[in-house]
């Protein structure tokens, strides 16, 4: 087996990365604002995660970097090889626990929201800054 058929395919990092620190964004307004505002942020960003990852369309972060911000010269394409399929399962359980936590909020459970929103933020955010993967190993 050649090593071209065993590498990992190309994907365009910078989109990644800017879908990974606008979910942070997003998470971290939601908290901050809490009640229906911050639950409407973290309904917004759980949708994203998951929806982007069943139907490239509904990631709207990504469609931007692709469509207006590289084809201007805003951010510069950045194709590297990646396993994705760690990161999709990322992406699922993210969502999903974002979407608990905007529940949690509109219930009137707060500090429920932050437990489960904080360690998924912190995991985003480390592999946007460090390319660090937590669930990948």
């Amino acid at each position: 087996m050649s090593a071209a058929s065993t590498a990992s395919p190309l994907y365009d990092r910078t989109a990644r990365k800017a879908h990974q620190w606008s979910m942070v964004a997003l998470v971290a307004a939601g908290l901050i604002l809490q009640g229906i505002p911050g639950a409407l942020l973290l309904t917004v960003a759980g949708v994203i995660m998951l929806a982007g990852r069943f139907w490239w369309p509904a990631d709207v972060v990504r469609q931007l970097v692709w469509r207006v911000l590289e084809p201007a010269g805003i951010l510069r394409r950045d194709e590297v090889h990646e396993d994705h399929e760690t990161r999709r399962i990322a992406r699922v359980l993210g969502g999903a626990i974002w979407l608990l936590a905007a529940a949690s909020l509109l219930a009137g459970y707060p500090i429920v929201a932050w437990v489960l929103t904080l360690p998924i933020a912190v995991m985003v955010a480390l592999d946007a800054s460090l390319d660090f993967c937590a669930l990948c190993f």
